[in-house]
């Protein structure tokens, strides 16, 4: 990854969100970096890259397998005026982002599973970790993204869902240069957008692109589980369900399809 080449290729918005770049060839995690930086007392917005993570996380705790060179592993770190209640929802607008830079370099039919996962034919093709940090009057908020490349067959082998990777989709790879610039270009874009106008331009492209809506789900948060049928999300960013007792909005829990349609 060079620096040069990759600032050459953002546009304003991003050029103007990203006052330091860091490359790593190896870390323990971009996003665990990208905190330990805020509590020393960084204050810039930042980007940490890296070509393999060691103790790469997901979602929930999980591990995000990190192999070197196979797949596009970053953190943006970014401070916001807004309330942490307003900045929920920003993980729907990270995942909508993903895609819609991966459509430009060529990758089509991907779809979303609230809140935040990028698939292929419901297989995972990236996944996003975003990390609220307050220090003193400032809230920071940490983007995690992981982008599955080019991953080895003994990688694909040990996971435990079914993946895929930007190879198989659309053949001929971008530059990695290419690949960042296009997810960050994107991914700034829209945080500008949200912070002037909310998600309220985002639930349409949410929905559009969301691979359970009008499907029977279940939600697990926990140890409870609600089932139903998927209608969206709304427009504050939740998951609305339709239940046997009525529509519910759903702000946590995850996502798996139900094996016994509603009557």
């Amino acid at each position: 990854m060079n620096e040069q080449v990759l600032r050459s290729l953002l546009n304003v918005e991003a050029e103007q969100s990203i006052s330091k770049v860091q490359i790593f060839d190896e870390i323990d995690s971009t996003n665990s970096e990208s905190l330990r930086q805020i509590q020393a007392g960084a204050t810039e917005n930042r980007l940490v890259v890296a070509s393999s993570q060691t103790a790469g996380r997901g979602r929930r705790g999980r591990q995000w397998l990190s192999p070197k060179n196979a797949g596009m592993y970053f953190s943006l770190t970014r401070s916001f005026s807004l309330e942490a209640s307003a900045l929920q929802s920003l993980s729907l607008v990270t995942a909508i982002s993903v895609v819609e830079a991966l459509h430009e370099l060529g990758a089509a039919k991907l779809t979303l599973k609230w809140p935040n996962d990028v698939l292929y034919e419901k297989r995972k093709l990236g996944g996003i970790l975003l990390e609220l940090q307050q220090k003193e009057a400032t809230r920071f908020l940490v983007f995690g993204i992981g982008v599955n490349i080019d991953l080895p067959a003994d990688s694909i082998a040990s996971i435990d869902r079914p993946v895929v990777d930007l190879q198989s989709i659309v053949g001929e790879l971008p530059a990695p240069e290419a690949l960042l610039a296009a997810l960050l270009n994107q991914l700034c874009r829209n945080l500008n957008d949200y912070e002037r106008n909310g998600f309220s331009n985002f639930s349409r492209r949410w929905n559009e692109l969301d691979c359970y809506r009008l499907s029977d789900i279940v939600i697990q948060n926990g140890e409870s589980r609600i089932i139903g049928k998927s209608l969206g999300v709304g427009a504050d960013g939740s998951l609305l369900l339709q239940t046997s007792s009525g529509t519910q909005s759903i702000t946590s829990g995850e996502i798996f399809p139900s094996l016994h349609p509603l009557s």
